[in-house]
C-alpha cells in the first residue's frame, strides 16, 4: 500500500522542498497539486516535475486535474474537456496513472459548505458531468489511467451519496471515488459514519486523509491526523476491512511548519495500519 504526501502540504514552499521532505520522512511518493504547477500548462510542466522527483527518488503518483463540466455555457465545458484531454495525455507520457479531480463547483454560501455542491445540483448537472467523464474516462483507460473524484466541499461530489450517483451514471471501472473524511466532516450534508463507505465498495480508487477541529461553526485544519475531532483510525479500519489496498494520501491543510505534520502523519498512518493488520 502506497502512502503518498500531498504537495499542497508544502504549498508555501517550492516543489523541490516538497520532494526533499517526502524523501526525508520516507513517503512513497507525492500527489502533485496546482500550487506547484500552472494548471493550464501541465503538458509542459509535468515532465520537469517528474525529473525533479527522480533527483530525490520520489515519484509523482497522482496529479490533480479536473474541470468545470457542469457549466451552463457549453463553450466553457468544451474548453475544460479539451484541457483535461491534454492533461491525460501528459500523464500518459510521464507514466502517471492516477488523476485526482472534480467535475465542477456549485456555491452560493461560503460560510456553510452544506448549502453548496450537491445541495444545489439538478439532474442536468449530473448529466453534463457524466457525459464529459464517459469520454475522458474512456480516453484515460487507453493508457491505464484511473480518474478519481475527490469528495470535496462545494463540489458536485461533496458527499458519498452524490459521488455514488455520478459513478452510477458514468459506469466506467477506471473512474472511481476518492473519499476524504476531513472534507466530509466540514460539510454538514456529508456522511460522518465510516460504514457509509459501503456505498462505494469496489469503486474507491484513492483515499485522502486530513483531520480538522470544529469550533463554533468554523473548521480548523491546523491539526495533525491524530489530533483533530475525526477518529481517523475508524476510517482506516473500515477501508481495510473492505479490502482496499490502493494508494492513500495525507494532505495537511493547516498553518505552521508543514514538516512537523508531514513527519508525524506518516508515522501515525504506518502505526495505525500495523495495528489494523495485526488485529486481523
Amino acid at each position: 500500500m502506497q502512502l503518498i504526501m500531498h504537495s499542497y502540504t508544502f504549498r508555501s514552499y517550492s516543489l523541490r522542498e516538497a520532494f526533499v521532505n517526502a524523501k526525508r520522512f520516507g513517503w512513497d511518493g507525492i500527489e502533485l497539486q496546482p500550487c506547484h504547477f500552472d494548471s493550464g500548462k501541465l503538458d509542459v510542466e509535468l515532465p520537469a516535475a517528474v525529473e525533479l522527483g527522480r533527483e530525490y527518488g520520489v515519484a509523482i503518483r497522482c496529479v490533480d486535474s479536473g474541470g468545470d463540466f457542469i457549466n451552463d455555457d457549453s463553450r466553457v465545458v468544451e474548453k475544460e474537456v479539451a484541457r483535461m484531454e491534454r492533461d491525460i495525455e501528459a500523464c500518459a507520457r510521464c507514466g502517471v496513472v492516477l488523476i485526482n479531480g472534480g467535475v465542477g463547483r456549485l456555491a452560493v454560501d461560503t460560510t456553510d459548505y452544506g448549502k453548496n455542491g450537491s445541495a444545489l445540483a439538478k439532474d442536468v448537472h449530473y448529466e453534463r458531468a457524466a457525459n464529459a467523464m464517459k469520454h475522458l474516462g474512456a480516453l484515460a483507460a487507453k493508457s491505464g489511467i484511473t480518474i478519481v473524484f475527490e469528495i470535496h466541499m462545494n463540489m458536485l461530489t461533496d458527499t458519498i451519496n452524490s459521488t455514488s450517483r455520478l459513478l452510477d451514471l458514468i459506469g466506467l471501472d477506471n473512474v472511481r471515488a476518492n473519499p476524504d473524511c476531513g472534507n466530509m466532516y466540514a460539510t454538514s450534508t456529508a456522511e460522518k459514519d465510516p460504514e457509509e463507505l459501503e456505498r462505494l465498495r469496489g469503486r474507491i480508487g484513492y483515499y485522502h486523509f486530513k483531520n480538522c477541529r470544529a469550533d463554533r461553526g468554523a473548521y480548523d485544519f491546523s491539526v495533525r491526523l491524530a489530533d483533530g475531532h475525526i477518529d481517523v483510525y475508524k476510517w482506516l479500519e473500515k477501508i481495510a476491512g473492505m479490502g482496499y489496498d490502493g494508494p492513500m494520501c495525507v494532505e495537511y491543510c493547516g498553518a505552521g511548519d508543514p514538516r512537523v505534520a508531514a513527519e508525524a502523519d506518516l508515522a501515525y498512518m504506518r502505526r495505525s495500519l500495523e495495528w489494523i493488520r495485526a488485529a486481523g
